[in-house]
């Protein structure tokens, strides 16, 4: 049986919402010691991989690897977070919506999405793609377990078509 990362991810978010929730604690920030008169300013970090990333931005696709009818936004923020979108029509009308954000990295050919926030609750989703095509407009991520490969193009904003245009 061939799922989706929406599908895992929605039982997920159920099991997570039955008490196995996955929660952090911040440690307590330590108290800076005060600056010395004559001190060099910190250097600035370089820039990080995602930062300089050609996936920054907002990418549009169709299909799942259970659903070829379901559509999606990925965004790619430069300081690796990423939120997505997913919906299905029937009709003209939206039957379905999903949301999800959480990180994302890039290593070697390899795009990981880790989602730690599913329609607004806590959940933990990680997933691996590899990375088949990028371009300016378009890139193909190969998703192994289940074999699927995901089409994904360039649009200028967080933004789906109409129901009736498409999925």
């Amino acid at each position: 049986m061939r799922v989706s990362r929406s599908f895992v991810a929605g039982l997920i978010l159920t099991a997570s919402l039955a008490g196995l929730a996955f929660a952090s604690q911040a440690a307590p920030a330590a108290k800076a010691a005060p600056a010395a008169k004559d001190a060099v300013p910190a250097a600035k970090a370089a820039p990080t991989p995602e930062s300089t990333s050609p996936f920054v931005g907002f990418w549009y696709g169709v299909g799942e690897p259970d659903d070829p009818s379901v559509s999606y936004i990925d965004a790619y923020h430069a300081d690796g977070t990423f939120n997505a979108e997913f919906r299905k029509c029937e009709k003209g009308e939206v039957v379905w919506r999903q949301t999800e954000s959480g990180k994302w990295t890039i290593m070697g050919s390899v795009l990981r999405m880790v989602s730690d926030i599913i329609d607004g609750k806590k959940a933990v989703f990680d997933n691996s793609y590899v990375i088949e095509k990028i371009a300016p407009d378009e890139f193909h991520a190969h998703l192994h377990n289940p074999d699927y490969l995901f089409v994904e193009k360039r649009i200028p904003k967080f933004e789906f078509p109409p129901c009736y245009v498409g999925a």
